[in-house]
């Protein structure tokens, strides 16, 4: 699983692809911003989103299916 480091914390890759833009551009910019409030805010951010893109998804895979 790839990450990168910043000034306070691991970054890590998103477990939903969809996401994969939004880490890209953390890591473009952390050296710039890392550390700072806006980015700790992008980063809670995308941690979440991607937290329950994977909730969602696993709901979808447990729900029994239906009939038509």
């Amino acid at each position: 699983m790839p990450y990168f480091e910043s000034k306070d914390r691991t970054v890590f890759s998103p477990q939903n692809e969809k996401l994969e833009p939004f880490y890209k551009i953390l890591e473009q910019y952390q050296e710039a911003i890392g550390g700072s409030n806006l980015f700790e805010d992008l980063v809670e951010t995308y941690e979440y989103l991607d937290f329950v893109l994977k909730e969602k998804k696993e709901e979808i895979k447990n729900e029994p299916a239906t009939r038509n």
